[in-house]
């Protein structure tokens, strides 16, 4: 495990950045940087002049804050200096209750967190290009669905209380739209399958993934962009929980509660992971046969569908480690 010796925070937002260090027991505020290059070279100036200790002893923690934060993960890890976009959530819960909210407060903080799990902090690793590029794509796909589907339902939702030439004027509009967003999709589409054959490891995976009954070209998508290709997923429970779909115990003292997923997850995996259903239901004999058994024994649809997500990720990383495609198999009794 490597040895860190200077504890770093940084509270990331869109403009500036704000520093504390850990010295002798104290989380000292260093100061605020422009959340930039310059800003980064002119901080990483300071700090050494703070310490004795090289880069390389450095640890960098800051909070995953989406876009704001990425110029400063990749410029850390272009200059080898270990670093953790960590979960915002993990960190604010670690802190407690507080009271009032100050970029100056929360970066002495976090800097006081990070020193506390210095020997269990893991440096991240960038995902690959190729991912990080498949992630973009993906990303924009979705934005696109989501401007297609308002132009399909906000007008119809609008019918009765506008005027009907208004309205046959609007629709031509919105069906031009429509075509114009499919057509964007596509190519998104195809750009995203460009992607995904440039690498043949990558290639082969996503045939593997398609192998399966309900898992179509999106999806597959999805669980290489976000498994990186599977080498930060191998275990299907531990990415069934990264899905929201892996039960967990509800139960203190004498109460006895019935096992629940946790509202902390991949939303849209999961809700990829609903449409997979749909489709093996009709298409896979086994499950199939699983599904109206269970109805037949009165279980709940939720229920019956969270637990053929978990068939189905465990039918994922069964073919990803075999390396070869799923098998279709007749229904059991």
């Amino acid at each position: 495990m490597d040895k860190y010796y200077f504890f770093i925070d940084i509270d990331v937002s869109k403009a500036v950045i704000d520093v504390s260090y850990f010295e002798n027991g104290t989380a000292i505020y260093l100061g605020q940087y422009s959340n930039s290059k310059r800003g980064f070279k002119s901080l990483v100036k300071d700090l050494k002049q703070q310490t004795q200790h090289t880069t390389e002893e450095w640890f960098v923690c800051f909070e995953n804050t989406g876009s704001y934060s990425k110029a400063l993960l990749y410029w850390l890890v272009s200059e080898s200096i270990p670093c953790l976009e960590e979960n915002p959530l993990r960190i604010s819960k670690s802190l407690g209750l507080r009271r009032g909210k100050d970029d100056k407060a929360d970066s002495k903080d976090i800097c006081k967190y990070i020193f506390e799990k210095r020997d269990s902090i893991v440096a991240t690793i960038l995902d690959k290009p190729l991912i990080i590029n498949l992630k973009s794509v993906l990303s924009r796909r979705d934005l696109f669905v989501k401007h297609r589907t308002a132009l399909k339902v906000t007008l119809k939702e609008q019918k009765s209380s506008m005027d009907k030439d208004l309205y046959e004027e609007l629709t031509v509009e919105n069906l031009a739209m429509i075509k114009y967003y499919d057509k964007q999709i596509k190519g998104l589409e195809d750009r995203m399958n460009q992607i995904i054959n440039s690498d043949p490891v990558v290639a082969k995976n996503n045939e593997l993934l398609k192998s399966i009954i309900g898992i179509a070209d999106v999806t597959a998508a999805y669980l290489i962009a976000t498994t990186n290709n599977f080498e930060a997923f191998t275990d299907a429970r531990k990415y069934a929980c990264y899905c929201g779909i892996a039960p967990f115990p509800n139960s203190s003292g004498i109460k006895k509660g019935r096992r629940k997923v946790n509202h902390m997850a991949n939303k849209k995996m999961k809700s990829l992971l609903s449409n997979c259903i749909l489709s093996a239901i009709q298409h896979d004999p086994q499950i199939t046969k699983y599904y109206t058994k269970k109805l037949n024994q009165g279980k709940e649809y939720g229920i019956i569908s969270n637990a053929i997500k978990n068939k189905l990720i465990h039918r994922v990383f069964a073919v990803i480690n075999r390396q070869t495609p799923y098998v279709k198999m007749m229904a059991y009794v």
